[in-house]
């Protein structure tokens, strides 16, 4: 069966598996890096501290998730069809996110944070990081990835290669270990300059979640398990040089054991996925939970640091995070359903409606 072939269906139990791994990153940056590191959090939740420090590998997740979701969408499309459906995903959300936390910094987060007109206009393009703008909040550095996946699945669409996914796949897997080989540092600016397009840090991720899906789409263990070990062996690599430089930054508190344990447990459950081991959990209610993910991730870093270190003193701490988080998750349901819905459809209609983009999609056949 062609990747084309597959009919389109949503996938509930990825929306569920996405939230918990936004969520986790949330306790990520609320009960451990904030207060761990730049003093970025007054408060302190020791208690947490051992299972929140992992948090950091949700984002791993997010990646393998997108693999196999975007060749997922990606499979039946076209260059302007993929476009439209991408930009009117990330962009609403995005720019009332990018807003609200650069409002909230600039009205409250001095003396540790602040933010500029420029640094705002310049990140409302999502390609901030590409000309060196700092972003208005961290969180934003894993678009950066997303965004290359994007443009290197737009180009294959371009060329019509879609149908040489595996191909492109082993590609990715071919430059992720040629940076062992030729570390960044040691290389020329031409590998350097692949190094940095093909994402080496993150491709494992991106690539085992292709395969992920293609092994649901046919089933054939034996054509899709090689890459998906060579991916995961390559995601454990990374975890030991990950996590020694890790260490450096937090006085030596990572255990290598446990990031392998949890990249281990991706890998797991994104293979039960594609055998259709988890249909249990693929209920629609789920996409309740999904829908808070994107706007959850975005805007809960930095508004949670400044709304801790303004009131920590005063409340309860465990309160505090509580109240915290469920506000953050209030705050990204209203985000959804008054911002990246109507707005997204509203979006996706007119671009799809245009003169203009009509014409070069029959151009591009």
């Amino acid at each position: 069966m062609s990747v084309a072939a597959v009919k389109k269906e949503r996938l509930y139990h990825l929306d569920l598996i996405r939230f918990l791994a936004a969520l986790y990153v949330v306790f990520y940056h609320y009960c451990f890096r904030g207060f761990a590191k730049d003093n970025y959090s007054i408060l302190q939740f020791q208690s947490l501290e051992d299972f929140s420090k992992y948090g950091y590998l949700g984002v791993e997740l997010f990646f393998m998730i997108s693999g196999f979701v975007i060749l997922m969408s990606a499979r039946n499309s076209n260059l302007i069809n993929f476009c439209i459906s991408r930009f009117t995903r990330l962009y609403p959300a995005f720019w009332f996110c990018v807003l609200l936390s650069a409002s909230v910094i600039a009205l409250f987060g001095a003396p540790l944070f602040s933010v500029n007109l420029k640094q705002v206009l310049v990140n409302m393009t999502m390609f901030n990081g590409f000309v060196g703008v700092d972003h208005v909040d961290g969180v934003y550095w894993s678009l950066m990835v997303e965004l290359k996946f994007y443009i290197l699945i737009g180009i294959l669409l371009v060329f019509r290669l879609i149908k040489y996914i595996e191909a492109f796949g082993w590609f990715l897997i071919l430059v992720c270990v040629l940076q062992i080989f030729i570390p960044f540092s040691e290389a020329n600016i031409a590998l350097k300059t692949l190094y940095y397009l093909c994402f080496v840090k993150s491709s494992p991720y991106f690539v085992a979640g292709m395969f992920f899906f293609l092994l649901k789409n046919n089933k054939s263990i034996i054509k899709n398990v090689l890459p998906i070990l060579v991916s995961y062996s390559l995601a454990i690599y990374l975890a030991f040089q990950g996590t020694e430089t890790r260490n450096l930054r937090y006085d030596g508190v990572y255990d290598v054991y446990t990031v392998i344990f949890l990249i281990t447990l991706f890998f797991i459950v994104m293979f039960l996925v594609s055998m259709d081991k988890l249909n249990i959990f693929n209920k629609k209610i789920f996409l309740y939970f999904g829908v808070l993910t994107y706007p959850l991730y975005l805007i809960h870093q930095k508004i949670g640091y400044i709304i801790f270190n303004s009131f920590g003193l005063y409340i309860n701490k465990w309160l505090l995070l509580f109240v915290v988080i469920m506000a953050m998750l209030f705050a990204s349901y209203a985000i959804n359903k008054y911002i990246e819905k109507p707005l997204g459809n509203y979006m996706r209609k007119k671009l799809k409606a245009n003169a203009f983009l009509n014409k070069l999609k029959l151009t591009l056949k």
